[in-house]
């Protein structure tokens, strides 16, 4: 199972060309940029790195056709997928964060709408709009052959939560991006991804299957866990209460879902600490949602990374946090090495 890193969306285009070399030379499979309302451009921020990089992957997760039309989506997956001599990938969702900022509506069938998304993206990517494309949410109306292409189609993923864009995703996609599950749901996961790969009108190139890791292993311990708790409103689909249940009991998984702007309130202060809960529960979310721990903790990590690529995972995404460089070479020279 290969190895991806997820950055920061406030990371500058000079510190995504540090990160992403060292990446290269690490032996990290691919670079994804964070896509988030008020910060730096996911895609014109990798630019720099393609023109500076040879092998590593690069792409924008997540990108939602609700805030950007497909075709414009097409637009920069391809300029930067040329850029970087065919190394470009994306994932491609119902988002979340830039959807609330900027009040913008989904449609009745959200299932439908990303689909006819991934269709036209990757129509574009393989040379296939020269008569448009007319769906019931996108359409494009004009012929769009693209010419100008010349490096070979990037990797388009689509991101998943639920079973039912699971399946739509393994049917159309050239991936699927799992979003933040753990080991314990991969399974139910990857019957779906696979129900709807068995629907697909032609095998797929390599088709991939990814997810979404939050990633706080750290010399400083108790600095890996303060981080860790910091970030725990976003996991788990939001701190769900099915995935809640595998760490907790029904007592707990009550009080935190009670308590679930405090979480909030923990991350946007930056402080890590949870009014209200306990630090041993909030503390045992981290160790089930994440790999949160220190050094010591690392085998622990490794093991569990080894039964998302038993389950059929093709690589795993790791998100960094604060001291982004400390990570990748904790990743790049312990885990990069066991997992090959």
């Amino acid at each position: 199972m290969e190895v991806d890193i997820i950055l920061e969306p406030d990371l500058t285009p000079r510190q995504i060309v540090e990160l992403g070399q060292a990446a290269e030379k690490l032996g990290i499979r691919a670079v994804w940029t964070s896509n988030y309302f008020a910060h730096w451009d996911p895609f014109i921020s990798l630019v720099p790195l393609a023109q500076t990089t040879s092998r590593i992957k690069m792409g924008p997760l997540a990108v939602s056709p609700f805030e950007m039309h497909p075709l414009k989506i097409a637009n920069g997956l391809l300029t930067l997928n040329e850029m970087s001599d065919g190394r470009a990938v994306i994932a491609v969702g119902a988002g979340e964060g830039n959807i609330d900022a900027m009040a913008l509506a989904k449609p009745p069938k959200v299932v439908r709408a990303v689909r006819e998304a991934l269709e036209i993206i990757i129509a574009a990517a393989n040379g296939r709009l020269g008569e448009g494309y007319k769906g019931e949410d996108f359409s494009v109306n004009f012929p769009c052959a693209y010419p100008w292409l010349t490096a070979s189609p990037p990797c388009v993923y689509g991101t998943a939560y639920r079973p039912m864009m699971m399946r739509m995703e393994g049917r159309v996609a050239d991936g699927v991006y799992i979003g933040c599950t753990p080991p314990e749901f991969v399974g139910p996961a990857m019957d779906a991804v696979r129900e709807g790969y068995a629907k697909r009108s032609e095998p797929a190139r390599d088709f991939r299957v990814n997810t979404f890791w939050g990633w706080h292993i750290k010399a400083d311990r108790t600095e890996a866990y303060r981080e860790s708790r910091r970030e725990l409103p976003w996991r788990a689909r939001k701190l769900d209460e099915e995935l809640l249940a595998l760490f907790l009991s029904e007592d707990e998984v009550a009080l935190v879902r009670e308590n679930y702007d405090a979480y909030v309130a923990a991350y946007f202060n930056r402080s890590g600490h949870v009014d209200e809960v306990p630090e041993d529960v909030s503390n045992r979310l981290c160790e089930g949602l994440t790999s949160t721990g220190g050094l010591e903790d690392l085998d622990r990590e490794i093991e569990r990374f080894r039964l998302f690529g038993k389950a059929g995972l093709t690589e795993i995404a790791l998100r960094l946090h604060d001291d982004p460089m400390d990570g990748l070479r904790i990743i790049g020279e312990q885990v990069v090495p066991a997992l090959r």
